[in-house]
């Protein structure tokens, strides 16, 4: 249980990051976006198909993070230019059609057959009393730790920080201020689509690679911002570590392992259970 644990730190890494994304997106745009590993999507098959064209890795890679940005940036600009002035709920079911629409425009791309994903972390770094260390889980770990704290220096410490956070706590008053709310909306789209493309290149060579179970790392993705009530960095991170162990963990207990899948579903429960509980108790009082 302990090497599957840490095995699934890969998976965990990964969600972390993917729920920084979340959270950031939450905290400084208003959006739950349901979307946000779709773009990543179109980022690795992009990356997928140039790879089988004959392009290099790092080559392929790059014009698969530069395709990311693009749509991110895209659908950025489409909500600040029409829904700038909804608010998060709406916004959020935007979202949701917008990973539809990249679902759909991906499997008219790229097919919707599985492909196979180069890269470049497939292999061991090292092994400590019979546990293997991936390179992929060592990325994930660390990628998401460096970008909560670079997340958090950038919104405590720098002007832009301030900006994005004037932006999403008094918007009209950011903007009486000549704060550029709609270039700075895009940016975050943009910047959170690059995180997510990067992390599927370093996760999708390890898993199934199909368009649908790669956006369906959206669910654990929200666990853990959920776990960070999409307010804390730390806890995020914290929550995507402990889900990946978790599902790790589950899947070397032989009555367990089919269910690990649920477990994402289940921690979002129990998480939306747990903060409706002064209300209920309120009520029955």
């Amino acid at each position: 249980m302990v090497e599957g644990a840490i095995a699934g730190l890969a998976g965990g890494g990964a969600y972390a990051a993917l729920g920084l994304c979340l959270t950031l997106m939450f905290r400084l745009v208003r959006v739950v976006n349901f979307a946000q590993v779709a773009i990543g999507v179109i980022g690795v098959y992009t990356m997928a198909v140039a790879s089988e064209h004959g392009w290099p890795y790092g080559l392929a890679a790059l014009a698969g993070l530069l395709a990311a940005v693009l749509v991110a940036a895209a659908l950025g600009w489409v909500m600040g230019k029409w829904f700038g002035e909804a608010g998060a709920d709406q916004r959020s079911a935007i979202s949701i059609a917008f990973l539809v629409g990249l679902l759909a425009a991906s499997y008219l791309a790229f097919g919707t057959h599985p492909r196979r994903m180069p890269g470049e972390f497939g292999g061991s770094l090292f092994t400590v009393d019979g546990i293997t260390i991936t390179q992929a889980s060592a990325v994930c770990v660390l990628g998401s730790v460096v970008v909560a704290g670079a997340a958090w220096l950038v919104l405590a410490r720098t002007v832009l920080g301030l900006r994005l956070r004037a932006l999403s706590e008094r918007p009209t008053t950011a903007e009486l201020h000549a704060i550029p709310s709609r270039r700075l909306g895009v940016g975050m789209w943009a910047v959170t689509g690059l995180l997510s493309a990067a992390v599927l290149l370093v996760v999708a060579p390890q898993q199934t690679s199909d368009q649908t179970s790669l956006a369906l790392m959206a669910i654990p993705a929200c666990t853990a911002a959920l776990v960070g009530g999409f307010r804390s960095l730390g806890l995020t991170v914290a929550g995507g570590l402990g889900l990946g162990a978790l599902q790790g963990a589950l899947a070397h207990v032989g009555e367990l392992a089919q269910y690990r899948d649920a477990v994402p579903f289940l921690a979002i429960l129990a998480i939306l259970i747990w903060s409706q509980r002064r209300e209920v108790w309120d009520a029955a009082r």
